[in-house]
């Protein structure tokens, strides 16, 4: 199984603003973790939960107060974690 995450810009332009708060690899980590909890099964203490409505097809990952959206690609063997934005509770649902 490969995995690759890529960022949008948005989520880069947190990372630039709010460095102090969460890093760039912290994320990587948090989304590789929440892949294995949600593909594998794996039984792995990470707030993860996909989201209702019209974005279904995408996952949150809590962090304190960040949230960090992505959605799931799966091409047979290959997984892509696209991050959608990377924003605190209260702004990145908007």
């Amino acid at each position: 199984m490969t995995l690759e995450v890529q960022y949008l810009k948005r989520a880069d332009k947190f990372f630039t603003k709010n460095s102090h708060a969460l890093s760039k690899e912290k994320s990587t980590q948090l989304i590789v973790k929440s892949i294995k909890k949600i593909v594998l099964k794996e039984d792995i203490n990470i707030d993860v939960k996909q989201l209702k409505g019209s974005f279904k097809n995408y996952y949150r990952v809590r962090v304190g107060k960040i949230r960090i959206l992505f959605e799931l690609e799966n091409n047979e063997v290959k997984i892509i974690a696209i991050v959608n934005d990377i924003d605190f509770r209260g702004d990145v649902y908007k």
